[in-house]
Order: structure tokens, then sequence, then C-alpha cells
């Protein structure tokens, strides 16, 4: 069978093959777009709204299938990937509830005219997703385009397109009609033609920066409006007067969740000097305690590497941190079972005394592996912060409510979290600045992403009645 290979992070063996579409499959999709999306348009808000809620029930009932599926496919722990699964199918109810809640505005211009805008769908959406919690951002991409009247082409990473197609299914059984919602799979050049084709009407996408330019080319070649989320280098900023405790739990969930592969992932820690030693003492500790190992294993907390390329980029840039004099203070151990010797495991790192230009501190890594910096007074923290061509997300730690305000607004980072980290919701929006991208989901920024504004003008006089002969 011909196709892409999809292969199990955790031992390298095969799961299956999946096909690569072409330009004739693309064009199919277009036209299947384009056929259905005037009528789905034309549904009334609360009837989308209550498939969307169908697809969510489908969906709560096939947890245990999704989950073991994007286990086996991501590598990531089973029962982080139930929560994933339980929270995707939240995405389509919360959706789903919001379908009917798009308004438009009266404008009083002056006695003349009576304006007011309504929000009309774009037409066909083209979405495409990374490989790291596949089905979250295929459900964070389809559920809000469909919902608001739009039709939509997804793109699954080549690696990771299983619970994707899953939820195709899901989806034709909730009632979402035939050409609404469909899957592509292929390689990069499948997404290249789809980003590139004039009937994409707005185009999302999520990943890799540098992915992400050639996405923002094709968009303005045919000038479609496009959003961006791409990569992250998210500091975690812990002062003197934080609660320790909390800070060191939250800091290794947003270092060492999903094995690092996050786009929000905390991997640059700056810890003031009087609790530096300290905190990464206890880091340190915490770390080598990790077990890592088959996802499949209730106990494992931290999984493979989604693909041997990946792995070997992450073992790469520690090798590479370690011959430029970083001190590597923590490594968890690797699991000597040896089913598990193929797999594509990498011991979560703990760096400190990295230098500031380095690529560890400079470049995503992507993969578990921290590197600590010190800074001496707030103006320093802020610089270190901002002190990266990204800008996705910032963790802060501190017990003066002033001070935490303070360096939130100075952080240049589109997600600021304050005595947290690694929160997100449907309700809220979520994007970057800088190199981390451009555009907003979720929430009522969502409805600003995937309808656009048209305004309408009435004269408010009576036409003059006509002459007749």
């Amino acid at each position: 069978m011909s196709g892409t290979e999809i292969v199990r992070p955790v031992d390298g063996s095969t799961i299956t093959r999946i096909p690569i579409a072409g330009s004739a499959d693309v064009d199919r999709a277009f036209l299947a777009a384009q056929q259905a999306q005037p009528a789905w348009g034309e549904t009334p808000p609360t009837e989308r709204g209550r498939i969307l809620r169908r697809v969510e029930a489908l969906m709560l009932d096939r947890v245990e299938e999704l989950a073991a599926v994007e286990s086996e496919n991501t590598g990531f722990p089973i029962s982080a990937c139930r929560a994933m699964a339980r929270r995707a199918a939240g995405t389509f109810g919360f959706f789903g509830g919001y379908a009917d809640k798009v308004l438009g505005s009266t404008i009083e211009v002056d006695t003349d005219y009576h304006v007011y805008t309504r929000r009309e769908p774009f037409g066909t959406v083209v979405a495409i997703v990374p490989w790291n919690a596949p089905l979250i951002f295929a459900t964070k991409k389809i559920a809000p385009a469909i919902a608001f009247g739009n039709a939509c082409i997804l793109k699954p990473a080549a690696e990771s397109p299983l619970t994707a197609l899953l939820l195709a299914d899901i989806m034709a059984e909730a009632g979402v009609p035939e050409g609404v919602a469909q899957i592509v799979t292929g390689e990069r050049e499948t997404g290249s033609l789809l980003t590139s084709d004039p009937r994409a009407d707005l185009i999302v996408f999520t990943g890799s920066d540098a992915t992400g330019k050639h996405v923002a080319r094709a968009a303005a070649e045919n000038l479609v409006p496009v959003a961006l989320e791409l990569g992250g280098k998210s500091p975690q900023i812990v002062f003197d007067d934080a609660d320790l405790d909390r800070a060191l739990e939250w800091v290794m969930l947003g270092i060492y969740s999903e094995t690092g592969q996050a786009c929000i992932a905390g991997s640059r820690l700056l810890l003031q000097d009087s609790v530096h030693d300290e905190f990464l003492d206890r880091l340190a500790r915490e770390t080598e305690r990790l077990r890592v190992g088959d996802p499949a294993d209730a106990d494992t907390a931290v999984g493979p590497q989604m693909t041997k390329t990946q792995q070997q980029k992450t073992l790469g840039m520690i090798e590479r941190a370690l011959e430029a004099g970083a001190r590597r203070v923590a490594s968890a151990p690797l699991p000597r079972d040896p089913r598990l010797a193929e797999g594509f495991f990498v011991p979560p790192t703990v760096f400190a005394d990295v230098d500031l230009r380095s690529e560890l501190m400079r470049d995503e890594v992507f993969g578990p592996v921290i590197a600590a910096a010190r800074f001496s007074d707030e103006a320093e923290a802020i610089a270190l912060a901002n002190d990266t061509r990204f800008g996705l997300a910032a963790g802060i730690w501190t017990g003066d409510l002033g001070r935490a305000h303070r360096v939130a607004r100075s952080v240049r980072a589109g997600n600021v979290y304050l005595n947290s980290y690694f929160e997100v919701s449907d309700q809220v929006p979520f994007g970057g600045m800088g190199m981390s991208g451009f555009g907003r989901e979720g929430g009522q920024s969502a409805i600003d992403l995937y309808t656009q504004v048209k305004t309408v003008w009435t004269s408010m006089h009576t036409p003059a009645s006509k002459t007749t002969r």
C-alpha cells in the first residue's frame, strides 16, 4: 500500500499507511465545499448548533476509542489522551452553543440612513494543523468554522491523521452534510495545494514559524485572509516571593506535558537570584523521579517524542548545549524495557548556566528540555522574558499582585498566566505576537476570525413617485 507511513512512537513500528492527496483530490474537495457551503450557511444557526452538539455527544460516547488511537499515534500517555478527547468533544459543544450568538450592530450615522452590520461566513476555510495534539487542533479549527456557516477543508499533519479521520466519521453520523467538513490527508505538497488555491476564502494554520511564512506568502498571493498560530519560547518567571510549591508543579507541567511538544511549553525558566539554587535543586529532583515509558502504562508521566526526526532534533540540541558549556543539572532515566528500545524517547532534561544567545535559549526545542537563567530584579526579568523573537505565552510567579500585573503588562506575549500555567479554554482568545503569529481563536475572537462584516445602508427617505405616461 502506497502513501504516508504512520508509525507508533513507542517502538517505531508501522500502524498503517495513509493516502497522499494530489491536485485532483484537492480539486474535488474544493468543489464539494463550494457546492455544500451555500445551503449550510443558510441553515438556521440553531440547527447548525444542534448538529455540533450531536458531534460532541458522539465523541463523548467514543472517548476511549479516540484516546486509544491518539495515544498510539502520538505517544502521549493514555490518561492525557482521554482528557484531550473530552476537551475536543467540548469544543464542538461550546461552538454548537455559540452558533446562534453571532450578532450584528446598528450604527447611528444620521437621520437620513438606517445602517446596520451583519456577520457572514467567508465560504471555504482551509485549515492545517500540526502533529502534536492533533485531535484538539482539528476540533479547534473545524468546530468554529462550520458553526458559523463555513465549509472547512482540514489537512492534518502527515504523521498524525488518525483521530481526524475518526472525527470525519463521527461528524457524518451526527448529520454534518457531505462537503461541509472534509479531511484531506497528505504531505507538505498537499498543504501547498490547499493554501495556494484561489478558492480558499480563509486560511487558518497552526505549526512552525518557518512553515507559517510559506502559508502567509501563499495567502498573500491570492489576498486571502490568514490566521497563524506558530511556535513559542515561553518564559516562566519565578520571583522570590512566589509560592514555590505551586510554581514547581506548574513549571513541570508546562515543560513535560505532551513530552514538551506544545506550542506554549514553558521552556525558559527565569529564577530570581535568592531562590535560583533552591528552585533549581527541587526541579532537578522531581525531574529525575519522572517515569518515562510506555504511554499505555497508567504510571507513565512522559512518553516518547512523536517522530524520529523530532527525537533526533531534541537529542542534537541537548548535545550541542553540553558542548557549548551549559550545565545539565538533571536528566530523567529512559525506559529499560527491551520492547521500547526503538521508541523515540528523550530524557526530560534541566539545564543551567545556559548562554543567553545559544540555540537552547533562543530556539524552540519542542521536547522535554528546560533552560534556566537567573535575574536580579523586575526590570531584568522583563528584559530577559522579552529577549526572544517569539511571543506566545509567559508564566509569572509572585505573591505581589501589583508586580504580577505590572509584569503581565510589560511582557510581550499573547497569553500571560499569573501563578498558573498551561490553561486553555474555548471561551478565551488564544494567539501570539511576533514570530508566534497573528490572529486569535476562541470565544468572541472566533466569531471575528471565522466571519466577515457586511455593512448595509438604507435610505430613510421615501422614494419619489414616478410619473407614468
